[in-house]
């Protein structure tokens, strides 16, 4: 398994095809979707793929922003399109991905968490791969409806230069732009 971290403009065309199928395999609810697209809301900055025998077969993108609980502000690594193909689903790629995302972001960044919002039915693999949920809504500009909207599903956060303690739990959380 070869471990590739891209900058999102140095990502070859054909790369990006070949992310799209995996994405198409990973979320088959989503095919029109991801037939034209390799992303969801805010563009990434970054993609962390594992490459075997030349094709992309775990993917996540990430991007950085500050956002906003209240009065507290905090640097985050907002984190999107998580797939694994499903031929190696269950092989614990997942958590050896976020890994190496916390090993780059603790070295190479000085971001104090990553972020996430996802569904119920995945949040379990994100608190196995070292997240930890927050009860909190998250405010953010839709992507496919240009509104500002409230989410109120699952959302978690990974420590990477502060700690779990420093958090604000209390309030609303504003990504000031889309998700990711």
């Amino acid at each position: 398994m070869d471990w590739k971290l891209i900058p999102e403009p140095e990502l070859s065309a054909a790369l990006e095809a070949d992310i799209q199928r995996m994405l198409v395999a990973a979320f088959p609810n989503y095919v029109d979707f991801f037939n034209a697209n390799s992303y969801w809301g805010s563009k990434p900055e970054y993609r962390l793929i594992a490459m075997q025998a030349g094709q992309p077969v775990a993917h996540l993108e990430f991007g950085f922003r500050r956002i906003t609980i209240e009065d507290s502000a905090f640097e985050i690594a907002g984190i999107g399109a998580v797939a694994i193909h499903p031929k190696h689903q269950g092989r614990k790629l997942g958590k050896t991905m976020f890994s190496h995302l916390r090993d780059h972001l603790q070295q190479h960044t000085h971001v104090d968490f990553g972020f996430i919002g996802c569904h119920d039915e995945v949040a379990g693999f994100y608190a196995a791969s070292g997240f930890t949920r927050v009860q909190q809504s998250v405010y953010s500009l839709n992507p496919d409806s240009q509104a500002w909207e409230t989410f109120h599903g699952p959302t978690l956060i990974m420590p990477i230069h502060s700690s779990l303690e420093q958090w604000n739990s209390h309030g609303v959380i504003h990504l000031h732009g889309m998700p990711w």
